[in-house]
């Protein structure tokens, strides 16, 4: 109805009056100079881990949370490298300048990377991030987009470009493609209360917030959502960015003073210069990835990622059975197998409760009573924490005072309660304790993944909310970024040899990949009452082209609509096209796309008024 009623009031104010139409606010604008450099704080939203408790260390220093998790900040630098640069023809940039009049207009290059000197995160300096954003400054709309990222050791490249900026919409601008932010808003906006209709039927709305700022709202392009946007006039970059699975910021000085402070004091440091002109040459034009071409239409297609990004099968191994903590116990429960099996029967009721305890915290309302109840469930965790360092400081401190012993590919825990295991069938993190061990690996204790684990990743009240938990986005993850393990390994710690199954290698990638980061469409539903944002179709289809098809990057989807998420990954897609539209709309002019010429054939719509429509 929005739609509907937006295109009626539009119509009727250009019929009564044309001429006295209130002028258009100013369009928002980046403010930047050649050599500038400002700072961006960014948050992303961890959809990779599954359970809803956000993890707690084993030293009981944490405080239990629930719901969203999101990561700590990333502080990107923004340097404008360059400025009103008009390039030749001979120039790689030259493509995105040009107009079709013959005309050469401006851009603008800024470079993004992340810090030593402000950011501490290992995998993020690791990847060591740089990224290229060419704008047309007549627009402060992106024209490509080059990314520089460390994966496995080797410098990977991508590119993304957009050639059609003369829209108010971009689909570059309007969608996040790269982990430094790079939401932009529509050309449309302007500094005061308006809500328009772009060319492609979304929506723009725009709401003063006093101060020369304003909130920008627009859909994601690439995704779907809302995004939002807030200006400040004469600030460089947008000081708000909000989506469902981003959170970014402008740093003001106070904000860089603090986290310089923060963090042991290093020089800035610049980022390597790379070659981004020529990774244009293999850029992917988003515009093109994004419509329905006349090969779609004409009856779909079908595509598939190269074969080494194609998925292994294997198991998810679910979180209520935590089998690479408890071995085949997981598939029968009188199995005593592995070292941990020992301490099954003290801390499953312990987790049981702390698990039934955290199922009513999720679903209480805020107030005393939850205060109560949180309190409650902190002294359980404590207790349960307390069980778990005692048990595995037992272990090591047996193996380190000789009451347990390893010989001859034993394992052997000797008086009362003792027990003796074959070494190669300990379940996969007790083995990869004892190799730790044997390698002389003794500080933090080895055997404490185990207890991470149980603490953080066993949903041991089967019944509750969290009967479902499973490894799926870590299988998802693994299956995708590793080789499938094919044969075991035999491994050399110590004086022993103790080999890895099949299984076992399988289980420990897994667990590699439980928390891997990963570029999120969509929002999680968390239970009932929550606002469920799922892919629309016109996201689904845009998604499954851009990645798949133009790319060749597999994707993990989430299979069902509700509260449980049951990942899956997706290598290939086909798109079939079925013709519905109605039979006389051949006939029919959409308000949205025609030209002047085809609305003067509306009645009562002449030369002057159809122009003004198109405008």
């Amino acid at each position: 109805m929005r739609k509907h009623a937006f295109l009626l009031v539009s119509l009727a104010a250009l019929a009564v009056g044309c001429d006295n139409q209130a002028p258009t606010a100013p369009h928002v604008r980046l403010d930047w100079q050649a050599g500038e450099q400002f700072y961006v704080g960014a948050s992303y939203r961890v959809a990779s881990v599954k359970t809803e408790e956000i993890p707690v260390s084993l030293d009981g220093s944490s405080d239990p949370a629930f719901g969203p998790q999101w990561t700590d900040e990333v502080y990107w630098t923004y340097q404008v490298v360059d400025s009103g640069l008009v390039p030749t023809a001979d120039d790689q940039l030259y493509p995105y300048a040009v107009q079709p009049d013959g005309s050469v207009l401006s851009l603008a290059v800024v470079r993004a990377y992340v810090d030593p000197a402000l950011n501490d995160d290992p995998d993020i300096l690791e990847a060591d991030p740089v990224v290229y954003l060419v704008f047309r400054e007549d627009r402060d709309r992106l024209a490509a987009v080059v990314s520089f990222t460390n994966v496995d050791g080797q410098r990977v490249q991508r590119a993304w470009s957009s050639h059609d900026l003369d829209k108010s919409w971009s689909a570059l601008s309007q969608s996040q493609l790269t982990s430094a932010p790079t939401y932009l808003a529509p050309f449309a906006a302007g500094y005061g209360d308006d809500s328009k209709m772009l060319e492609d039927g979304t929506f723009l709305d725009t709401v003063s917030a006093g101060d020369g700022s304003v909130d920008v709202y627009y859909d994601d392009e690439l995704g779907g959502g809302l995004v939002m946007n807030r200006y400040e006039s004469g600030q460089p970059w947008p000081t708000v960015t909000e989506s469902d699975n981003l959170e970014a910021h402008l740093l003001t000085d106070a904000d860089l003073r603090a986290r310089r402070a923060a963090l042991p004091p290093l020089l800035p440091s610049q980022p390597e210069d790379f070659d981004y002109r020529a990774a244009l040459a293999s850029t992917v034009d988003i515009d093109a990835a994004l419509v329905l071409d006349q090969d779609t239409m004409a009856g779909g297609w079908t595509a598939k990622v190269p074969r080494q990004y194609q998925p292994w099968a294997g198991s998810w191994w679910p979180q209520r059975k935590v089998g690479q903590v408890f071995g085949w116990r997981s598939y029968d429960p009188t199995t005593n197998d592995t070292i941990s099996d020992n301490a099954y029967d003290e801390l499953h009721p312990l987790k049981k409760a702390l698990d039934q305890l955290g199922d009513e915290l999720r679903d209480m309302p805020n107030g005393a009573e939850k205060d109560q109840k949180l309190a409650d469930y902190k002294t359980q965790q404590s207790e349960y924490i307390d069980k778990l360092v005692a048990f595995y400081n037992g272990v090591l401190q047996g193996l380190q005072g000789g009451t347990i012993t390893i010989a001859d590919g034993t394992i052997t825990k000797a008086g009362d309660g003792g027990w003796s295991y074959d070494l190669n069938d300990l379940s996969p993190y007790d083995k990869w304790g004892v190799q730790l061990y044997l390698d002389g690996q003794t500080y933090p204790n080895p055997f404490f993944a185990s207890a991470w684990t149980l603490l953080n990743g066993w949903a041991a009240d089967e019944n509750g909310n969290n009967g479902w938990w499973g490894y799926c986005n870590g299988w998802s993850g693994a299956a995708i970024l590793e080789n499938e393990p094919r044969e075991p390994v035999t491994v050399t710690a110590g004086a022993q040899q103790m080999r890895y199954d099949v299984a076992d290698l399988k289980g420990l990638t897994t667990s590699m990949h439980y928390s891997t980061t990963s570029r999120f469409y969509g929002s999680r539903y968390y239970k009932e009452g929550d606002d469920i944002n799922d892919l629309t179709p016109k996201a689904f289809h845009r998604l499954i082209t851009f990645y798949v098809k133009e790319q060749g990057i597999p994707l993990v989807f989430d299979t069902v609509a509700d509260v449980e998420v049951w990942n899956y990954p997706a290598y290939g897609a086909q798109v079939d096209v079925t013709e519905t539209t109605p039979a006389d709309a051949a006939d029919r002019v959409d308000i949205n796309t025609a030209k002047a010429t085809e609305l003067q054939a509306l009645h009562g719509i002449g030369e002057v008024l159809s122009q003004r429509i198109v405008d």
